[in-house]
């Protein structure tokens, strides 16, 4: 028999739905998916951004961007970490140009002078619903009726809305909306999600009833991932996007062994 872990978090509870014999083999197995090309790009971008408004408003500059990009590139050994990538998908110069545009792109989308964020990398432990959760809120800032706003950066492609539906695409930051209400009593007006690479912001209230369906997956994954822990049995959900999949390609998945 498994132990279901101590807590959840959106991403886990994510790829349990996409996936339980991915999730076991994850988090049970401790056969970790190596850092890639795209999450190297995504964690130094954040790096950067997450630096850029720890400055006053007045210093945050293109200019400054490229210094604390400068700066972390040498401190955190990003060079190594590219250069040690399985397989890269560019140069050392390639990566760098791709973090730049996509950290320049931000003011296609806000003025960062002009931007009051209240928290960053805010960590909330919290129970929702018997469901102990935990999690890192990107960006949090609290408007003028006291709610909160709620926006994450991305450095991926825009989702498609014919293949995920707002409920999907905004899953993490409605799960963060339910943890910061029950960790600090504050509601979430508004999520955002920054698309850097394509200048696109894509927004959408946090209503009662997207609230509620979220609520509802995270307790439905919960009670599946206690049933598939008690009874040892965690499928493969088979789909075309297995193609891309690490376990498949390392043959450890058993639909595809």
């Amino acid at each position: 028999m498994f132990t279901s872990p101590e807590y959840l978090s959106p991403s886990s509870i994510r790829l349990f739905l996409d996936c339980p014999q991915k999730f076991k083999l994850n988090r049970f197995d401790n056969i970790k998916e190596p850092p890639t090309w795209h999450t190297h790009l995504g964690t130094f971008v954040h790096e950067v951004l997450e630096h850029l408004y720890g400055l006053p408003h007045e210093e945050r500059t293109i200019d400054s961007v490229k210094t604390l990009a400068g700066q972390l590139w040498t401190s955190q050994e990003w060079e190594a970490k590219i250069q040690a990538l399985t397989d890269p998908i560019g140069s050392i110069k390639d990566f760098k140009v791709a973090a730049f545009q996509n950290m320049t792109n931000l003011w296609n989308l806000e003025e960062p002078a002009e931007t009051d964020l209240d928290e960053m990398e805010l960590e909330i432990n919290v129970d929702v619903e018997g469901v102990q959760m935990k999690g890192f809120i990107d960006r949090l800032a609290i408007d003028d009726e006291q709610s909160a706003i709620i926006s994450d950066y991305k450095t991926g492609n825009v989702p498609k809305a014919q293949y995920k539906t707002d409920d999907e695409i905004f899953f993490q930051l409605l799960a963060y909306a339910l943890m910061l209400e029950a960790s600090d009593g504050i509601p979430t007006s508004k999520l955002e999600l920054l698309y850097l690479t394509h200048s696109t912001k894509l927004e959408l209230a946090a209503t009662p009833v997207k609230l509620s369906i979220a609520k509802g997956t995270i307790v439905e994954t919960k009670e599946n991932l206690d049933k598939a822990c008690a009874t040892e049995e965690f499928h493969c959900n088979v789909t075309n996007l297995c193609n891309w999949c690490y376990y498949k390609k390392i043959n450890v998945c058993p639909a595809h062994k």
